[in-house]
């Protein structure tokens, strides 16, 4: 639940600037500092610690079958705690939004994206997994940190629509894939409770979900749509 008058208790900050590099197999990025989370990454999911994210680069034929054990091999040589998680899409084509105090970093394939809901059967996954990064500047409370994961997740909804990405399990747009991650993170403390979309807090998170998701989801479309043996557009 968000409260509309803890907008104007929480004060206007400038989102961290996060820089992702190509790293450890995947894409890298690196908080500086131990912040608060809530993620359901394959690893350090929960409700936990994150200096570090890892979003590794797999192939579309992936069939490990201890993928946390792969991502800890991975992420060993990063500084902890580490959240891990994995993709067939191009890390290197990942996306950036920002708004007021939040800032997001996305992977973004949309070849299998689903409706939640759907009646249709669902095939097996293929490639297409949103992961998602989202730092926000308020020191959130564990009701917070949920709070902030339900806005990035209904900002990722919004942002497929907006991109008219089809579900293939229903008619209408996709609400995601089957196989997406999310880490929502925080400066440590637990002041602010509330990290709706009509808080600050939560406005801002949609904001940089959205351009994020947006952006991979029109780059991800003009990749597929590439004929073969033709230079990949730029994501």
């Amino acid at each position: 639940m968000s409260h509309p008058l803890h907008a104007a208790a929480e004060g206007a900050a400038a989102p961290l600037a996060l820089r992702p590099r190509l790293a450890a197999g995947g894409l890298v990025v690196d908080l500086g500092v131990p912040h608060r989370c809530l993620s359901s990454a394959l690893l350090g999911g929960g409700l936990g610690w994150l200096r570090t994210w890892l979003d590794l680069q797999v192939g579309c034929d992936y069939a490990r079958t201890d993928p946390e054990v792969h991502l800890a091999t991975a992420a060993s040589g990063l500084p902890g705690p580490v959240v891990g998680m994995m993709t067939a899409a191009p890390v290197a084509a990942h996306q950036v939004g920002s708004a007021g105090g939040a800032t997001a970093v996305a992977t973004v394939g949309v070849g299998r994206a689903l409706a939640a809901a759907g009646t249709r059967p669902r095939a097996a996954p293929a490639i297409g997994t949103i992961n998602l990064l989202v730092v926000v500047d308020q020191p959130l409370s564990d009701a917070g940190l949920a709070g902030a994961l339900q806005t990035a997740v209904e900002a990722k909804a919004q942002a497929l629509a907006a991109a008219r990405v089809p579900a293939a399990n229903a008619d209408g747009f996709a609400t995601g894939t089957a196989t997406d991650a999310l880490c929502v993170a925080c400066p440590p403390g637990s002041a602010v409770p509330f990290a709706g979309p009509a808080t600050r807090v939560g406005g801002d998170l949609a904001r940089a979900v959205f351009e994020a998701v947006l952006a991979g989801a029109l780059a991800d479309r003009l990749r597929r749509e590439q004929p073969a043996g033709t230079a990949p557009a730029a994501g």
